[in-house]
C-alpha cells in the first residue's frame, strides 16, 4: 500500500476521547484543567550534568518519549506501526530552553505537551517540563512533519489529504488557547520573538565531527536529541542551557563532518557540513544570565540566504554584509 492510501485508512486501535486520563512514570494522561498530555519522569544521574542541571539532550529525550507513548497510548500506534505504513514523524527544528533553576538526581518532572496541527505537512508539538514546587524548569518548540515513505527509503511531507486523516483522531488534543503556527504562517522562526539585535561573533574556530553509532537510532539515522551534545564536541563550552537545531538532511554512523563555529562571549552558531552541503544548523546559548531563543537566531540557521553564506565564510570566501540577524565585522 502506498502511504497516501495507508494514511487515508489509518483508523486507531484505541481512541479514548478527550477526558481526564491518570497518568504514570512511562504512561502519558490527559488532564482536562490544563489541556495538556502529561506524564512524569525521573532524573537520573545520566540525565544529569556539570552545571547542576538536566542535560539538554535528555530533556529532548523526554519530549520525544512522551510523544511516542501517547501514540501508543492513546491510540495504540507504535513508531514501528508507523514505518508499516510507510509513514514516519521526523523531527527537523526545535528549540529547548531551561528556564528554572538547578535540578537534582531523582527528582520528579512533570512533562506536559500539546501538538498543533497548522497544516500539511507540520506536526509541532509545544513541551514544558515542570518542577515538583510548580516552577517551569524548561519550555521547547518542537517543529516536526509527518512523511511518507517511499520505496528507495526517501521522505516526503504528506499532502493535505492523507495528512488530514492521519491527524482527525488527534486534533483535540490540540490547545486552542496556545497556538503557535497557523496555515499562513508555518516557518518555525515566527514562532519566536525578534530580539532587535544581530549575532556578533567575535572568534570561529573549524573542526571535524565522525557521527558515532551512539548519535543514532536502529533505523541508523540521527536521533534529534543527540545535536545538543554533539556541539559541545565543537566548542569549548559545557554551560548551554538553550539551544536551536535544525537537522536538514540527517546523517549516519561513520559521517565526517566538517564544522564551522562562529562564537561570542555568550553564544554559539554551528554550522555541521559535508562539502557543499549543511546537514545540521545549531545555536546555543551559554552561561548563567538567561535569555530567550530569538527570531534573529533562528533564522540565521534556518534562511538558506543566510547559512549557505556562513558556510561560504568558514570555507574561506569573504565576509557577507552585515544584515539585521548577524554581522561578522568583530572577526
Amino acid at each position: 500500500a502506498t502511504a497516501s492510501a495507508a494514511a487515508a485508512s489509518f483508523a486507531p486501535i484505541i481512541d479514548v476521547g478527550l477526558q481526564d486520563q491518570p497518568s504514570a512514570f512511562e504512561t502519558p494522561g490527559f488532564s482536562m484543567e490544563r489541556h495538556v498530555i502529561t506524564m512524569p519522569v525521573r532524573v537520573h544521574c545520566e540525565d544529569t550534568s556539570p552545571i547542576g542541571h538536566v542535560r539538554l539532550e535528555s530533556l529532548v529525550a523526554y519530549a520525544e518519549r512522551i510523544r511516542s507513548l501517547s501514540l501508543k497510548q492513546f491510540l495504540g500506534l507504535s513508531l514501528d506501526d508507523l514505518k508499516k505504513m510507510n509513514l514516519a514523524i521526523l523531527a527537523s527544528e526545535y528549540v529547548v530552553e531551561i528556564v528554572g533553576k538547578g535540578c537534582g538526581v531523582m527528582e520528579t518532572l512533570r512533562i506536559d505537551t500539546t501538538p498543533e496541527f497548522p497544516g500539511a505537512p507540520l506536526f509541532p508539538w509545544a513541551t514544558e517540563a515542570y518542577s515538583e514546587n510548580g516552577d517551569l524548569y524548561m519550555k521547547g518548540l518542537f517543529g516536526l512533519s509527518l512523511c511518507s515513505i517511499a520505496a528507495d527509503g526517501s521522505y516526503r511531507g504528506t499532502g493535505k489529504v492523507e495528512y488530514d486523516r492521519f491527524v482527525s483522531h488527534m486534533r483535540h488534543w490540540s490547545n486552542p488557547k496556545k497556538l503557535h503556527f497557523s496555515e499562513t504562517s508555518l516557518r518555525f522562526f515566527n514562532a519566536y520573538k525578534e530580539s532587535g539585535k544581530p549575532f556578533v561573533p567575535t572568534g570561529r574556530r573549524e573542526t571535524k565531527y565522525v557521527v558515532r553509532a551512539a548519535d543514532c537510532d536502529l533505523y541508523s539515522v540521527l536521533f534529534q536529541a543527540r545535536v545538543t551534545s554533539m556541539t559541545e564536541s565543537c566548542h569549548d563550552r559545557r554551560d548551554a542551557y538553550a539551544m536551536y537545531v535544525n537537522i536538514m538532511t540527517s546523517v549516519r554512523p561513520s559521517d565526517e563532518l566538517t564544522v564551522y563555529v562562529l562564537y561570542n562571549e555568550d553564544s554559539a552558531l554551528f554550522v555541521f557540513a559535508v562539502k557543499d552541503a549543511v546537514r545540521i544548523m545549531a545555536f546555543g546559548h551559554y552561561g548563567t544570565e538567561r535569555r530567550p531563543i530569538s527570531r534573529e537566531e533562528i533564522k540565521c540557521c534556518s534562511m538558506p540566504g543566510h547559512y549557505q553564506k556562513l558556510l561560504k565564510f568558514g570555507k574561506g570566501s569573504e565576509k557577507p554584509p552585515p544584515c539585521k540577524d548577524f554581522d561578522l565585522s568583530q572577526l
